[in-house]
């Protein structure tokens, strides 16, 4: 692509969430980044190398909208396009101590939380994948793929959502938490495309965008309900960014970023709905959203106030 051209090195991020909506169970975000080395349109050659949740499956890792994957391939195939791309042989704890920007602490204070568990459950080889996928696309034109988690329990998230009294306050911090840690990746004069997942009817985010520079200025150029970009002017590196609804169909860093959020938020419902199994024989696991969620916490309510679970720890309040 064009806008690839006379700068020392390319980077391309991707950002979505899992789990906004929901009453019950954590918040996610993620991020993916990965170094452009290649010629052309990066896009398709994402798309070449990937394949859609419409395509039959193949060695191809499946990277798409989350929902659709999830619902065709389950939580094994969100599962197995992570191991794709990224590889670690650490528990799931240990290796979100490394890639989260922000709530790693609350959650390790969660009681559902299992640390221990291997971060790969054993239903497959992750390194086999890794090792072919990783040498696929980097033959492609992609190096060094890296991801940031932002996670926040229920009393986090309520935490930050009544300080600025916005909902919509946690997109943007998960946002600004995730892209200035990948800052570390970066070289003077790199030129940095991000690309976003609309939060929600918003329009406007050069304010939010500002809080990622350590110098410089976030200068809009269009702003609406199609699309709003920008870029950066003085900054260390050219930041450019594409916030749009859907990103995660039209850009595949963003679908990617969405598999992973969507893989870690029923990675961890599905400890989440294990420890209240225990604690409440009989009942039935819940994916936390308002349809359902109300049913679950009516049967936990009573076991969570004896551990000393309040309601702000388990029930987001907005």
């Amino acid at each position: 692509m064009s806008q690839f051209q006379n700068a020392t090195q390319q980077w391309v991020v991707g950002i979505d969430e899992a789990g906004y909506g929901p009453n019950l169970g954590p918040f996610v975000m993620a991020g993916v980044v990965a170094k452009w080395k290649g010629e052309g349109d990066w896009v398709e050659s994402f798309k070449t190398l990937s394949r859609s949740a419409k395509k039959k499956q193949d060695s191809k890792p499946l990277v798409d909208d989350s929902k659709k994957a999830y619902a065709k391939e389950g939580l094994e195939g969100l599962e197995k396009t992570v191991a794709s791309f990224f590889s670690t042989s650490e528990t799931l704890g240990n290796w979100l101590k490394k890639k989260s920007v922000f709530g790693i602490g609350d959650l390790s204070q969660e009681n559902w939380f299992k640390p221990e568990e291997d971060t790969f459950l054993p239903t497959f080889d992750p390194s086999a994948l890794y090792s072919i996928n990783s040498l696929n696309f980097l033959e492609g034109g992609f190096d060094s793929f890296d991801c940031r988690f932002f996670i926040l329990p229920p009393l986090a998230f309520n935490e930050v959502v009544e300080k600025e009294d916005s909902k919509g306050a946690v997109l943007s911090k998960g946002m600004i938490n995730i892209f200035r840690h990948f800052e570390s990746n970066f070289s003077q004069d790199d030129s940095v495309f991000g690309f976003v997942d609309k939060h929600g009817g918003k329009n406007n985010y050069a304010a939010t965008l500002q809080n990622i520079l350590n110098k410089g200025l976030i200068l809009a150029g269009q702003e609406g309900l199609s699309e709003s970009n920008y870029k950066s002017f003085g900054a260390d590196q050219h930041w450019n960014f594409k916030i749009l609804p859907k990103a995660d169909v039209k850009y595949p860093m963003v679908g990617l970023a969405s598999m992973l959020a969507k893989w870690m938020r029923e990675r961890l419902m599905k400890q989440f709905n294990s420890y209240w199994a225990e604690q409440v024989p009989g009942i039935e696991p819940t994916a936390g959203y308002p349809g359902d969620a109300p049913r679950f916490y009516e049967l936990i309510k009573e076991k969570a106030g004896g551990l000393g679970l309040g309601k702000e720890k388990v029930w987001r309040s907005r």
